[in-house]
């Protein structure tokens, strides 16, 4: 059984793994590591796709020449900065260019890992072929996503990578979610949970998370971790997750 520390890491490490796998597969992407900290850039025009994460004691002017390798990326972006580095959050607090972020972004985990439930009534998540990714698209595309934008994330590199796994959901045959999974040394991750609005409350944001779950079993890992979002973290918590890594954001302002 591992302990609160070990899901710490284990969380930490999924984390910056599935930022690694970003920029594997982003033809611009870039990162560069130190310990204690991770940064990535794609020069995607999305805060979520550039920035920092920050696990460990950093000093200033690391920390602050690494923010300055990712804003040259000319894209929005953000840094994350696990639970207990008050310094490392004070510096960034006053540093120019960001702006704290009220809530924190909880990193969860699920340790044991139960075996999954059957989908609500009507809904199925399948696999998505590398060859038959074209619902999944659509999902995307309909959700918001501009549709160049989904192809270089989701379809190029990501449905052929043996680490990772995309999932589609259906209600009575109807595309209306996706999910997928990362793998990594010590945990499988949960990203990209969408559900079309047209179908929320249905339960199939609960069938793609346990989708994804069951794709890290199959990998042989026994923890599960993902970053939710606050709409969903009370889901996360029926389904078992328990709050792990409450990470302090940053985000870029110029």
């Amino acid at each position: 059984m591992k302990t609160d520390p070990d899901l710490v890491a284990a969380a930490d490490e999924n984390f910056i793994a599935s930022f690694r796998k970003l920029t594997d597969h982003v033809p611009e992407g870039e990162c560069r590591e130190a310990p204690g900290l991770f940064a990535f850039a794609t020069g995607l025009p999305m805060a979520l796709f550039n920035g920092c994460v920050v696990t460990g004691s950093v000093d200033p002017a690391e920390l602050d020449s690494a923010v300055a390798w990712v804003r040259t990326s000319n894209a929005p972006f953000r840094v994350w900065v696990s639970a207990g580095l008050g310094a490392e959050r004070a510096h960034l607090g006053q540093a120019p260019g960001l702006a704290a972020q009220e809530a924190p972004y909880p990193g969860m985990a699920l340790h044991p890992v139960p075996d999954p439930p059957a989908p609500a009534t009507g809904v199925t998540v399948a696999p998505v072929d590398p060859d038959g990714s074209d619902d999944f698209l659509a999902v995307l595309v309909e959700a918001g996503l501009e549709r160049d934008l989904a192809l270089r994330l989701f379809l190029h590199g990501f449905a052929s990578d043996p680490a990772v796994a995309l999932f589609l959901a259906r209600i009575d045959g109807d595309p209306v979610g996706v999910s997928l999974a990362i793998s990594s040394d010590s945990a499988s991750g949960v990203y990209n949970v969408v559900t079309l609005e047209r179908a929320r409350r249905r339960g199939v944001g609960t069938a793609l998370t346990w989708a994804a779950v069951a794709a890290g079993t199959a990998w042989g890992r026994d923890t599960i971790v993902l970053q939710s979002s606050p709409m969903a973290e009370s889901m996360y918590r029926a389904m078992g997750f328990r709050l792990v890594a409450p990470y302090a954001v940053f985000s870029s302002t110029s």
